[in-house]
């Protein structure tokens, strides 16, 4: 009888699945860190099946307590799913710990502690923005007047009117869900109009912005909140579609998936590569410390792709937020597919939000070939 109920025992069928099965176990046993993740976490249909019973083991549980689990990710593609942790496994520790379940390989990372802060640091490239036939490309700075800050312009967007928009972060150009309508966006940002810079302009000004609101998934509906904020250009022909001086923004939009090579042009760090680790399995805490708009909070989002730099360099530091991420498709075809709006510079990891959402919230579409 017993063995006919073990059988029955139903089986993680998918990377999503187990990653969440982890999760649960997780929150059920204390193992997260300091990190609000257990407010996101839900009960769920299907636990581990019998060969998960290799993560209940007291030294298992004793490791990961101790490591603390800050975020756990799926990639569907590689059958993967990636624990990150605030504290270093040791080799020892390896040993102890599964690498297998229901047919998913089980991966450890230091890291995964997703943060938006300010006060960038200079450029690491000679300047913070890229002129394209002497207009402003995107991938350059810009950040809102009387504000001392600097961010990324991610891309060129239009409604179905044909006017044409610049497309950042909410805490870049949005002041934290607290900018003005009209309120002037500048280019280069405050922070990088020195004796050294072009003259700073009024790039656009504000229109439109996606929320960021603090409070956990129980009490407000996360799926609403997306660090994205839009300005109407001032003068279209000032501006390119170009990413620096790097590529033109891809006309196509599509998901992004784990296991995609991608790159970014940003103010601070210039064109990097890097690739998807993977989905966030639960909806994602993202710290959020402002000083230039003095906003302290987390905030929970619903759908979030995690990034690690290539040859573990930075993909993203601050001052990249609102850059846009490019993928490309077998044909050599380039793809945009997210926004990058948080990182962990220390652990090297960016986190991105999915282009095609913040299109069909706002509903616009990409402008590409422009001024190129």
């Amino acid at each position: 009888m017993s063995q006919s109920i073990k059988q029955q025992k139903p089986k993680a069928q998918t990377a999503r699945e187990v990653a969440e099965a982890v999760l649960f176990w997780a929150k059920k046993n204390n193992l997260f860190g300091k990190v609000p993740l257990e407010d996101a976490v839900e009960v769920v249909k299907i636990p581990f099946s019998d060969d998960g019973k290799l993560f209940v083991s007291h030294n298992v549980q004793s490791i990961l307590r101790q490591k603390a689990i800050n975020l756990v990710t799926f990639n569907e593609k590689e059958k993967k799913v990636t624990i990150f942790t605030n504290g270093k496994i040791n080799k020892t520790e390896e040993k102890e710990l599964p690498v297998s379940v229901s047919g998913f390989t089980i991966d450890y990372v230091q890291g995964g502690v997703a943060q938006v802060r300010g006060d960038p640091p200079s450029p690491e490239q000679s300047k913070a923005y890229t002129l394209h036939n002497n207009r402003y490309t995107c991938g350059s700075s810009i950040f809102p007047a009387r504000c001392m800050g600097a961010g990324t312009l991610g891309l060129i967007v239009s409604d179905t009117n044909g006017k044409m928009f610049g497309m950042t972060n909410n805490h870049v150009a949005g002041a934290c869900n607290h900018a003005m309508p009209g309120l002037p966006i500048l280019a280069p940002g405050p922070l990088d109009a020195n004796e050294d810079s072009c003259d700073p302009f009024t790039i656009g000004r504000h229109t439109k912005l996606l929320p960021i609101n603090d409070g956990i998934p129980e009490n407000i509906p996360v799926s609403d909140n997306c660090d994205v904020s839009i300005f109407e250009l001032s003068n279209a022909d000032r501006v390119t579609s170009m990413q620096g001086d790097s590529y033109d923004t891809p006309a196509l939009c599509e998901e992004p998936l784990p296991s995609m090579v991608v790159h970014k042009v940003g103010r601070t760090t210039g064109l990097t590569k890097g690739i998807i680790v993977g989905q966030a399995a639960a909806p994602l805490p993202v710290s959020y410390h402002v000083n230039e708009y003095d906003i302290k909070k987390t905030v929970f989002f619903e759908t979030v792709y995690v990034v690690r730099g290539w040859d573990l360099s930075p993909f993203s530091r601050p001052g990249d937020s609102g850059s846009l991420v490019v993928s490309e498709k077998a044909d050599g075809t380039k793809i945009a597919i997210g926004l990058v709006f948080a990182g962990n510079e220390q652990r090297g990891t960016s986190f991105i939000l999915p282009l095609p959402d913040v299109l069909k919230k706002l509903s616009l579409n990409i402008v590409s070939g422009h001024n190129v």
